[in-house]
């Protein structure tokens, strides 16, 4: 399996996919990038299969690199965190089940749905 190495450029039109120094494409939108890197590879060396190689993506943003990169940086670390509230949340209604809580009670201290109480305890049931 070949695989081409795209850098992704952002200019006025849209975007433009640079295979190599003398080797560009360009497309509206990143979702184009694929039909385009293929449709210019073929016309480039026509008749050659693509169909076994893949693209390796990157993204020169320019002034904008920081910023997306600290977004992401923070949606990582808030996925993360759901994770650790989820199983927290999880495990304390389990635990207020146990000491037979009422599922009413329970929702009301955690300050959560009696469905999504419900929910958790048919999961945690499952188990």
């Amino acid at each position: 399996m070949s695989v081409v190495h795209v850098v992704a450029r952002r200019w006025q039109s849209g975007w433009a996919f640079h295979l190599g120094p003398e080797d560009v494409t360009q497309g509206a939108t990143l979702g184009d990038v694929a039909r385009r890197v293929f449709d210019y590879l073929e016309t480039r060396q026509p008749g050659l299969d693509h169909s076994a190689t893949s693209l390796s993506v990157t993204f020169d943003l320019g002034t904008v690199t920081e910023a997306v990169d600290t977004a992401k940086k923070a949606i990582e670390k808030a996925e993360h965190a759901h994770l650790v509230a989820d199983t927290r949340l999880r495990t304390a209604v389990a635990t207020m089940h146990r000491e037979r809580y009422a599922s009413g009670d329970i929702a009301l201290l955690l300050e959560i749905d009696s469905a999504r109480v419900e929910e958790l305890l048919r999961s945690t049931d499952s188990r």
